[in-house]
């Protein structure tokens, strides 16, 4: 790592190179899906819940691997895969507590976005200071939404947010195939 931060043409030409030929289809995909988990977010709170399990489920039998192929023999080698495996497990035999837990983990990730905003408004003077504090209220806000209706609300909640996110993550892609380099 050379330490320097890419400029916008290395990181449009990266994304492109990245998606080629399928940033058409993995943008419409996600839009069509973020469309579907705004008219179904339980569904989508649903499958989310499942995705993570999965992946936890997964890095559990990553570490049993690795600590199979070190011949690791103490106890504390194989806490972290069996964590692993019990948060998964919950997750799936017990989807709203799984849920519940991300509604959790948005109330934390709005908190920390806030206190960036609210602390990058006074790094940036003028008018983006305005629109740095606009956004801190809003990420507070919508803390607030999740914490007053957690946990049931967290059903209906992540839906939404998830959906709303792979919608713009989709324009975010298509603007990124009209964009020209050079």
């Amino acid at each position: 790592m050379n330490g320097q931060i890419p400029d916008l043409q290395n990181i449009i030409e990266t994304e492109k190179k990245i998606f080629g030929k399928y940033l058409l289809p993995v943008a419409i995909l996600l839009i069509l899906i973020g469309i579907f988990g705004i008219i179904s977010p339980i569904i989508l709170s649903a499958v989310t819940d499942g995705i993570i399990a999965a992946v936890l489920i997964l890095s559990g039998i990553t570490w049993i691997w690795h600590s199979l192929q070190m011949r690791q023999h103490q106890l504390s080698d194989w806490l972290k895969p069996l964590l692993l495996f019990i948060t998964g497990g919950i997750m799936i035999a017990m989807p709203n507590a799984g849920i519940a837990a991300i509604g959790l983990m948005f109330v934390l990730y709005f908190i920390v976005d806030a206190y960036r905003n609210f602390t990058q408004s006074k790094v940036y003077p003028g008018h983006s200071r305005g629109w740095s504090i606009f956004s801190g209220l809003v990420d507070v806000l919508i803390a607030l939404l999740f914490v007053v209706t957690w946990p049931r609300g967290s059903l209906v909640l992540v839906g939404i947010f998830v959906g709303v996110n792979l919608i713009f993550d989709g324009i975010i892609l298509l603007m990124l195939r009209n964009t020209k380099i050079g």
